[in-house]
């Protein structure tokens, strides 16, 4: 009989589906540091708000973040004092932990541990003048209208490709943007909803600009895991078992809609731009 029991208690353990046991805290007395990263000018998936401030970071998986590191007894380190490219590349080499925000079969994240499934979308939509918003009913409709697209988006390997095959400019900032929009020197933008909700907000033009009912294009976004960390596979498995769980979808989106309104409560009051060439 005790024979038995060995071998049930060997095989449990050993079993995938028991991924729950990386919460068992009476496993890891010792809290222990990990370090997270992210976007870090990218609104609202990351952004540094105040740089004169470390704990000024904000992005919508940090609850997600806090409650794995709380039942693990981890204590999460945001690293943000990085250019973005340069963050992915700290995470590869070991010297981050977890990566909030990447896109699958995208080769500037190829070797990370990336845990599914997405807890958000980040939706490539069409912007345009409101009476021209009509004319496109379709994607092939763009192949004959000339396009722009901030260069601070983010984008997966396959939109990207996408977008290139497209006539689309690349414009350094906002402004410019949208000044070539209302100018008509472009017909119609390429952005990211939510990043574009934040930044129509901060300009005061979301009045002035229509945008497309459906997304032109979807990018589920995930967390990711360093192949060198010497936590991966703890990390890996409870933060898997915590994304299945409804509610960390919930929860991330809810953060998104927090953050957009907030910013949109802040610039109620900004009056628009002139944009019109005189």
């Amino acid at each position: 009989m005790k024979i038995w029991l060995v071998i049930l208690f060997i095989i449990g353990w050993a079993c995938p589906a028991n991924a729950q046991v990386e919460f068992d805290t009476t496993r890891n007395r010792d809290v222990k540091q990990i370090k997270v990263t992210g976007f870090i000018d990218y609104p609202p998936f990351g952004i540094v708000q105040d740089p004169a401030f470390n704990n000024s970071y904000f992005n919508p998986f940090q609850k997600i973040i806090a409650k794995y590191t709380k039942f693990a007894n981890f204590i999460a380190d945001y690293t943000t004092h990085y250019q973005y490219p340069q963050l992915v590349r700290m995470v590869r080499g070991g010297k981050i932990d977890i990566i909030c925000g990447v896109y699958h079969d995208t080769e500037m994240y190829k070797g990370l541990d990336i845990v599914y499934p997405a807890l958000v979308n980040n939706p490539i939509v069409l912007v345009m003048l409101p009476n021209r918003i009509n004319e496109v009913k379709s994607k092939d409709n763009l192949k004959a209208l000339k396009g722009a697209i901030s260069a601070n988006e983010h984008l997966s390997d396959f939109v990207q490709k996408e977008i290139d095959a497209l006539n689309v400019e690349v414009i350094d900032d906002e402004y410019t943007l949208y000044k070539k929009l209302f100018n008509k020197e472009i017909d119609y933008i390429l952005t990211s909803e939510y990043y574009n909700k934040v930044m129509l907000a901060k300009m005061g033009i979301a009045k002035q600009v229509a945008i497309s009912k459906e997304p032109l294009w979807n990018m589920p976004l995930f967390l990711a895991v360093s192949k060198m960390s010497p936590y991966r596979k703890q990390i890996f498995n409870g933060l898997s078992v915590m994304l299945a769980q409804p509610e960390a979808r919930e929860s991330v989106n809810k953060a998104i809609a927090e953050y957009v309104n907030k910013i949109e409560i802040q610039n109620a009051g900004v009056v628009a731009p002139d944009f019109i060439n005189k």
